[in-house]
């Protein structure tokens, strides 16, 4: 008889399954649009970006929401928004790359150059990056249909207060980002308060608390929902600004080729001594770093030991958020798989 855990990653696998579903059967219908064949190009390119895989975690973490209230398995509205949780998250990324100027996305050719390929000739470049600009606007106001479309009861207009809240907060978090770019002034607590903008809220408090108010949450059970996202949402941002960073990794070292400053980059640059620090600055924002100066760059950070002390950070967090879990007044059957999501957050925990 399989345990609690199993049964957690079933219940998982069945609810990403079902948005996918609502997905395809909402892109499927926007074929059919008037639009449609001016759109068919950008439509086909989203179409294979979402089948191309991904956690679904925004939309899990809606869906877990809403069972957290009473355990009902989520209704067609509550797909719907988690289904425009994930077209939000698609135009974020499509517009995170522009602003990168990332070609490649987990070990596929990002949408602009996607695009950019499909159209060879002497303008391929700028028609990708224009086009792609296009998709994201587009992927944002499918999401704000598919979250406008809900019933027009109070817990609806409560979860779209929410919605429209998480697209102001992602904005915020993406620009502030980008201001701390080869910003050697930005401290730890500044990289904290993008994290919690653009990771925090917008992947994993805000997904839960719309869940959460389509099922007719109480402040306390949204409170718990707080309480539970924020250590869950820093710990999975610094582990994967630390993977960036990591000596023998095979990732592109994104954060250190544009200048980036993480929590763990910004320790290093503090522990180091004057003069490493001052190599590692030159090293940052070159995108055009070779192989050996990028790991010249991931030596000095694991030398400064700010690695370590990110752990540790990332440690605490994951005990918060397990701590929270057990105190929040949630459904018994969602504790197991908000569990595997905090366990989610640190590879080694798995």
């Amino acid at each position: 008889m399989p345990n609690l855990a199993e049964l957690a990653v079933v219940d998982l696998v069945r609810t990403r399954q079902a948005v996918d579903d609502t997905l395809t059967a909402f892109v499927d219908a926007k074929r059919a649009d008037p639009c449609a064949g001016l759109l068919d190009d950008l439509v086909d390119v989203l179409t294979d970006f979402l089948a191309s895989g991904g956690r679904r975690a925004r939309p899990l973490f809606c869906c877990l929401g809403w069972q957290a209230v009473d355990g009902r398995p989520p209704t067609e509205d509550v797909l719907r928004a988690a289904a425009g949780l994930e077209l939000l998250h698609t135009y974020a990324m499509i517009h995170d790359d522009l602003i990168d100027h990332s070609d490649m996305r987990h070990e596929r050719p990002t949408v602009h150059r996607t695009l950019a390929l499909r159209h060879p000739g002497l303008r391929a470049d700028w028609l990708g990056c224009s086009a792609a600009l296009l998709l994201g606007n587009l992927c944002a106001a499918w999401a704000s249909e598919l979250a406008g479309s809900l019933p027009p009861t109070a817990p609806a207009l409560g979860a779209r207060t929410l919605f429209h809240a998480l697209c102001t907060e992602l904005i915020a978090g993406e620009y502030q980002d980008v201001r701390g770019f080869q910003d050697y002034a930005a401290d730890v607590d500044h990289a904290l308060n993008v994290v919690r903008h653009k990771t925090t809220k917008y992947s994993v408090e805000r997904p839960l608390q719309i869940g959460a108010s389509l099922a007719g949450a109480d402040p306390a059970l949204l409170d718990a929902c707080t309480a539970y996202a924020r250590p869950v949402g820093e710990a999975f941002q610094m582990w994967d600004d630390l993977d960036d960073v990591t000596p023998g990794h095979g990732n592109p070292g994104e954060d250190i080729r544009t200048g980036k400053h993480t929590v763990v980059i910004i320790l290093a640059l503090r522990m180091l001594g004057p003069t490493p620090a001052r190599h590692l600055r030159n090293l940052m924002g070159n995108p055009d770093l070779d192989t050996d100066e990028l790991e010249q760059a991931r030596a000095l950070v694991e030398t400064s030991g700010a690695p370590t002390v990110v752990r540790r950070m990332i440690d605490e967090r994951l005990a918060q958020a397990h701590d929270a879990l057990t105190h929040a007044p949630f459904h018994p059957s969602v504790r197991h798989p908000l569990k595997l999501m905090v366990d989610m957050a640190h590879p080694g925990h798995r």
